[in-house]
C-alpha cells in the first residue's frame, strides 16, 4: 500500500492519530521479551513540533519529505517509523546496552508494520559514525541527559544534518534549591540520583542549555517548556521539565540571520532589489543572547519620492511597531528599529510597509515600494540583505 506524504501541518497530526492506532494494535498483541514495550509516548512530541516549526513549515516539510531522516535515541522506534510509513528514508539509531528493551522493540514495531528502515546500534558516548554522512532532519528526543559527553555529540549531529528536534530534562533550581536559570551551567547527578537510574548524567539549566547548542553549532529557531515550570530540578520526578527546540546547523547553513519572505522583487544588475508597498524579513536571533535592536539599509530613489509627499517606511513585529521612518528627500539611509523587548521566539517575522503614491511608468505594473542595495557576496549572507542586530 502507498501512503503519501501529509501534506500540511494538520494533514501531519491527523496522520499521527491513524498511526498511534496501529502502534496500539501491535503492542497489544505483541510483547517484548524480558522488558517489554517502552513506556511513553513519542508520537505526543508531534504537536510540539508543528507548533515550533509554523513560522518555516515549507522548509521543514521539505526537508522531511526529501530525507535521508535520523531518528537518534529512537527507543521503540515510533517517530521514525511514522516518518518512514510516508517513504522517507529512515535511520533509528539508539544504544542496545542502553535502550530500553535492547533494540527487541523497534526491531518488532519495524517487522509487524512491514516499514522498511535500518535499525542501528549506535553508541553516542564514543567517536560515532552515523550511518549516512547527510541528514535533513534528525530526531534527537530524550536522549542528551542520558549522554556522559553531550557536546560531543550536538557537535557531531550539527555537521551531518541540516534540522534537528531536540528535546531533554532542564531544571530551574539545584536540589538544595540554588537557583541556576539564568546561569549556563549543567547539574552532574549522582548514579541513582534521579528515578535510580544510572544512564542520567547531565541536566542543563535553560541558559547552561542554550549555551551549549550555540557552541555546539546551532541556531535555535523556537522553543517550548513542558512541564513543572514554577521550580523543576535535576532529580524530583514531580520536579521534571522538559524543554524541546527546534534547531538549525549553522556549520551547514551559515547564512542564518535574515532572509526575505515576501515581497521581494528579483536582483537587478546584480547590486540591488525593489521591494513591492509591503514585504517581510525573518530574523533569526542568536542563542542565548537575544538582540534589542536592527537595521536595515535601504535606498529612497529620487521617482519614489514625490513633491511634498514624503516616503513613510513602517516596521511591526507581530503587530507592535518596531520602527518608523520618514524620507523627504532621495538619500540611501538606514531604518532602524528594536525587537520587543519580551519576544521569546529566536525566528521573528518583520513587516514592512511602505507609504508612497509612487507608480511606476513604462509599462512597469509593479507595486514597486524602496529599493535594497545588495551587500557584497558572502558565504555567511547568501541573500546579501545590507541587515545587522545589535
Amino acid at each position: 500500500m502507498h501512503f503519501r506524504f501529509p501534506q500540511s501541518a494538520g494533514e501531519l497530526l491527523a496522520e499521527k492519530q491513524k498511526f498511534r492506532a496501529e502502534l496500539l494494535q501491535v503492542k497489544g498483541c505483541r510483547n517484548v521479551p524480558d522488558y517489554g514495550w517502552y513506556p511513553y509516548d513519542s508520537l505526543a512530541t508531534l504537536e510540539i513540533f508543528v507548533r515550533l516549526a509554523e513560522p518555516v513549515w515549507s522548509e521543514v516539510s521539505h526537508c522531511l519529505a526529501a530525507g535521508p531522516l535520523a531518528d537518534v535515541g529512537c527507543a521503540d522506534g515510533d517517530l521514525g517509523l511514522f516518518w518512514a510509513r510516508y517513504g522517507a528514508h529512515v535511520d533509528l539509531v539508539d544504544h542496545l546496552e542502553s535502550n530500553f528493551n535492547q533494540l527487541r522493540g523497534v526491531a518488532l514495531l519495524r517487522d509487524e508494520l512491514g516499514i522498511q528502515a535500518d535499525v542501528q546500534d549506535i553508541d553516542l558516548d564514543h567517536v560515532f559514525r552515523l550511518p549516512r554522512p547527510n541528514y535533513t532532519f534528525t530526531f534527537f528526543l530524550g536522549t542528551l541527559y542520558h549522554l556522559k559527553n553531550p557536546y560531543n555529540a550536538l557537535e557531531s549531529l550539527a555537521v551531518h544534518s541540516d534540522w534537528c528536534f531536540l528535546s531533554t530534562r532542564i531544571a530551574r533550581l539545584t536540589p538544595d534549591q540554588t537557583v541556576i536559570e539564568n546561569e549556563p551551567v549543567a547539574y552532574l547527578l549522582g548514579a541513582r540520583e534521579a528515578n535510580n537510574d544510572p544512564t542520567n548524567y547531565w541536566v542543563f539549566s535553560i541558559a547552561g542549555l542554550l549555551r551549549v547548542l550555540d557552541r555546539s553549532g546551532w541556531t535555535v529557531f523556537g522553543y517550548e517548556r513542558v512541564g513543572q515550570s514554577a521550580n523543576s530540578d535535576p532529580v524530583r520526578p514531580e520536579a521534571d521539565e522538559r524543554m524541546f527546540l527546534l534547531l538549525k546547523s549553522k556549520p551547514r547553513h551559515p547564512e542564518l540571520i535574515v532572509r526575505p519572505v515576501y515581497g521581494w522583487y528579483e536582483t537587478e544588475n546584480n547590486a540591488w532589489r525593489w521591494t513591492a508597498k509591503q514585504f517581510a524579513l525573518d530574523v533569526v536571533a542568536p542563542a542565548g543572547q537575544p538582540p534589542s535592536a536592527f537595521a536595515l539599509r535601504v535606498d529612497v530613489p529620487a521617482p519614489v519620492v514625490l513633491p511634498n509627499e514624503p516616503v513613510r517606511l513602517i516596521c511591526t513585529i507581530d503587530g507592535e511597531l518596531a520602527g518608523d521612518l520618514t524620507c523627504s528627500r532621495p538619500e540611501t539611509l538606514e531604518f532602524r528599529g528594536r525587537f520587543p523587548k519580551s519576544h521569546s521566539r529566536s525566528v521573528m517575522r518583520l513587516d514592512f510597509k511602505v507609504q508612497s503614491n509612487y507608480t511606476p511608468t513604462g509599462g512597469d505594473v509593479r507595486d514597486l515600494g524602496i529599493i535594497v542595495p545588495l551587500a557584497e557576496e558572502d558565504r555567511g549572507n547568501r541573500h546579501r540583505i545590507p541587515f545587522r542586530v545589535s
